[in-house]
């Protein structure tokens, strides 16, 4: 849709001139969305996002994921932007302007300590998307359709195995070796699969959690499911974007902790949860690696590739920490000696 059909629908919806809409476009990450930054008179502004095709978009604003889960979001009290409008039939959402700085970018222009502040709100704010969201179970919510079985986390990690192993670095999966990783793969997915579900935002990390008026907005959560408490702490503390201090990882799983043991009045098997933590961030941060490959090979944007160093590190350093993971770190190293 070009810009000029953008500006006659805002227009419409505003009540204003068209010539009065000033549209900016804005850059999506890894989204196949459009979005774009809408300045109206009287300095307020909107954002407007452009659903990726095949439109046209449900009639019904909740058979769309973003909306349907937005508004279980907005019940639970957690800081997701307002929807002020949606046109089915132009496959347009006017949504509330949480501004341009992302928390990745927060650290790159403060520095890590610095931000530490905005890391405990957002560890505050992801407790209460999990467990209010959860407390608050609605079958009308997508979320709670979905979650990280077997079947899904296994897809993931085939898909990094095709499109980073395979795809960016080129290297065969012999026939004996491919089995060998899957094996163990399964193994690590079916650990992940039988802990405790819960709502589960799947992107929650730096890019996706904007810093606005000295508070966390979070945004790009249509993709919800319900998962292990530890995945979403994965994304935000094992994050491909920002690499935290361990100290600092340490400090904030304490935090998390504290809060989650405050509000459900229990005392949480602390070594337990670290290693559960662990073994999801494996998992997490493999299917990173994956989108990565895919970005560079199928999509050709190949910025994402600086970001698989950091990723294997943290692969890396987590397969050594276990014993019972020395048969997956020797399988992956066949093909991948990043990581083995």
């Amino acid at each position: 849709m070009n810009t000029n059909t953008i500006q006659r629908l805002l227009a419409a919806f505003e009540d204003v001139s068209p010539d009065m809409v000033d549209l900016e476009s804005l850059a999506g990450d890894a989204s196949d969305r459009k979005f774009f930054r809408a300045r109206l008179p009287g300095g307020r502004t909107r954002i407007v996002m452009e659903l990726a095709p095949p439109l046209p978009a449900p009639e019904d604003p909740d058979q769309l994921p973003y909306i349907n889960i937005l508004n279980h979001l907005r019940i639970c009290r957690v800081p997701v932007p307002r929807l002020h409008h949606y046109d089915p039939a132009a496959g347009l959402l006017i949504l509330e302007d949480l501004g341009d700085t992302t928390l990745e970018e927060c650290v790159r222009s403060r520095g890590i300590i610095p931000s530490l502040p905005l890391y405990r709100k957002a560890v505050e704010e992801l407790l209460t998307l999990q467990l209010v969201g959860t407390q608050k179970r609605c079958e009308h919510c997508m979320a709670f359709r979905y979650s990280f079985d077997v079947e899904k986390l296994m897809w993931e990690l085939n898909f990094f195995l095709e499109h980073t192993v395979q795809g960016y670095f080129g290297r065969s999966l012999k026939t004996a070796d491919g089995a060998r990783i899957r094996h163990h793969f399964e193994r690590l997915c079916r650990f992940i699969a039988e802990q405790p579900r819960f709502f589960t935002h799947r992107d929650y990390h730096s890019r996706n959690l904007m810093v606005h008026k000295g508070n966390i907005g979070i945004i790009d959560f249509q993709d919800a499911r319900l998962g292990p408490l530890q995945y979403d702490l994965c994304s935000l503390l094992r994050d491909a974007y920002v690499r935290l201090p361990e100290e600092v990882v340490d400090e904030l799983i304490v935090l998390y902790l504290d809060g989650k043991d405050r509000i459900e009045g229990t005392r949480s098997d602390r070594a337990d949860f670290r290693k559960i933590f662990d073994w999801v961030s494996i998992q997490r941060n493999l299917k990173a690696a994956g989108t990565f490959g895919y970005m560079a090979t199928v999509k050709g944007k190949e910025r994402y590739l600086r970001y698989l160093p950091d990723t294997f590190g943290y692969v890396r350093e987590n397969l050594a920490k276990y014993p019972e993971l020395q048969d997956l770190r020797s399988a992956l190293g066949t093909c991948l000696p990043e990581v083995g």
